[in-house]
């Protein structure tokens, strides 16, 4: 779609909880017997084995919970870093404790501590949708794009509902002109009541290539009401109507306004033929 701008968005969530128990080892050992020789020399007892037992798992109590749903809840990593690690020396399996640890780490730029520990989550509890959302996050982060689009669309196979993956996964359908998913999975984060501006930015984008200009300018609308001087919500904005709705006048209005504010890079030229398109509508 010509003379849009896309804007990818990421999302991290945390999750809830679960546990699993260490299994011991034990060794088995042959005792041979002499006939052969009328005085059989006697062994030497064998040392006893020493095994590390098996720590009990001690489930975070509610208290605990509560200190880390406090953490996440006012983004304080210091006591998300705390509160996790604390749920983690009695329980190590503990799902939302290592999802929060996690995310911890990718904020840092620890991708692969953060992978280890997502996995290790995702070991625990196999259906839980928004920790295959946070692994594909730091996928992209890491350049792997269709690994992140697997574990997008795994979190969304478990829970259709799972605004995050969608949210992510419509913005590289936007990104790669696949308008019709990004349509569809948008509309899901928009329904779960996802409203930051770049889903938004990104979902008026995948309406618009499907000609439902009227959805596509309330969007732009919502975005531009908290924030009136959004760059790429006047830029794409203006595009809607100038091009699609043929209101040239409210198209210039926006051009003016995104002309004092500065434009998105590398829309210099492309402002200037929407101006001048606008301009020529009105003659």
């Amino acid at each position: 779609m010509k003379k849009i701008l896309v804007i990818l968005s990421l999302f991290v969530m945390a999750g809830c909880s679960s546990s699993s128990v260490k299994e011991t080892k034990t060794e088995s050992s042959e005792v041979k017997t002499v006939t052969e020789a009328p005085v059989a020399k006697k062994e030497e007892p064998k040392a006893p084995v020493v095994e590390e037992p098996a720590r009990p798992v001690i489930p975070a109590t509610p208290s605990q919970y509560a200190e880390l749903n406090e953490a996440i809840k006012a983004q304080s990593d210091d006591k998300i870093y705390q509160a996790a690690t604390h749920i983690l020396t009695q329980s190590p399996n503990d799902t939302k404790a290592l999802n929060a640890l996690a995310m911890y780490h990718y904020k840092r730029g620890r991708f692969d501590l953060c992978r280890y520990l997502l996995n290790k989550a995702i070991a625990a509890s196999p259906k839980m949708a928004e920790l295959y959302s946070n692994l594909g996050i730091v996928q992209l982060a890491q350049g792997e794009r269709r690994d992140a689009i697997k574990s997008f669309r795994k979190a969304l196979d478990i829970n259709n509902d799972e605004a995050v993956a969608a949210s992510n996964l419509g913005a590289i359908y936007v990104q790669e002109k696949d308008y019709g998913k990004a349509q569809i999975v948008l509309e899901t984060a928009y329904k779960r009541g996802v409203r930051d501006s770049r889903v938004l930015n990104n979902f008026a984008i995948a309406l618009t290539a499907h000609r439902k200009f009227d959805r596509a300018e309330d969007l732009y609308k919502t975005i531009l009401k908290d924030n009136a001087n959004n760059k790429e919500a006047l830029y794409n904005y203006a595009t809607l109507l100038v091009d699609h709705l043929g209101k040239y006048q409210e198209g210039l209005d926006l051009i003016n306004r995104l002309k004092f504010v500065g434009g998105p890079a590398d829309t210099r030229n492309k402002i200037i033929a929407l101006e001048n398109k606008a301009k020529a509508g009105l003659k």
